[in-house]
């Protein structure tokens, strides 16, 4: 019975492993583009002149949470890699969270 329980305890320890890094994985990752106000163009890390690429606009605000090299909206410069968490409102996507990997 032990033996069964303990069984049951690594199995759980073990998924619980592999699923969390996947609930936290950020909705997109690239760089700021066209940075305007409150929102940008996120352009893929590297671009393939034979492809087609969908640029998201996102929109942000003084709520979004800021992480990495930089810790404000204000300090967001064209050029700079992120990940973003977004939400969808009113058909604009907007980012609840952005960490910023390279300045």
């Amino acid at each position: 019975m032990k033996r069964m329980m303990l069984m049951v305890l690594i199995l759980i320890a073990i998924i619980t492993a592999v699923t969390i890094p996947f609930l936290n994985r950020a909705d997109f990752h690239g760089k700021i583009k066209f940075l305007e106000e409150s929102k940008f163009v996120l352009y893929p890390i590297k671009l393939d002149p034979t492809e087609q690429y969908d640029v998201p606009e996102i929109h942000f605000s003084k709520d979004t949470e800021v992480t990495g090299e930089i810790k404000s909206i204000v300090n967001f410069k064209n050029g700079q890699e992120v990940k973003l968490w977004v939400e969808v409102i009113e058909g604009q996507k907007v980012a609840s969270k952005i960490k910023v990997i390279k300045e």
